[in-house]
């Protein structure tokens, strides 16, 4: 039962994902770029406050979102993300680039990753 609701929410909610491998900040020609379907939620983290103040991480107005990413390690057994690396979600307006903050690969199921803007 909880292989078909994993691929009834993929049905819905996956989308195409460019994986772009990196390591201290350059591609890291070891691993392959690999385009696959997973499911990315984002704008589902806790609701951020206005920055009006100066600096480099100055920001007026809202932050977008992060958000998390649940790749089925049925469907891509052999995809190696590390922190670090960036996706690109292809199938989104403006192919929005987000930059992979951790990775929980303790689930079976689901590799799990928490993502950030690039």
């Amino acid at each position: 039962m909880r292989e078909e609701l994993m691929e009834a929410v993929d049905d819905v909610w996956a989308e195409t994902l460019r994986h772009l491998p990196m390591s201290s900040g350059q591609e890291d020609l070891t691993r392959e770029k690999v385009e696959f379907t997973a499911v990315v939620r984002t704008g589902d983290r806790e609701v951020e406050k206005m920055n009006f103040g100066r600096g480099n991480n100055a920001r007026s107005g809202i932050a977008t979102a992060g958000g998390h990413l649940r790749i089925d390690r049925s469907a891509y057994p052999d995809i190696e993300v590390r922190k670090g690396d960036k996706f690109v979600a292809l199938q989104r307006t403006g192919e929005p680039a987000f930059e992979v903050h951790t990775v929980d690969d303790r689930s079976h199921l689901r590799l799990i990753c928490e993502l950030g803007d690039a």
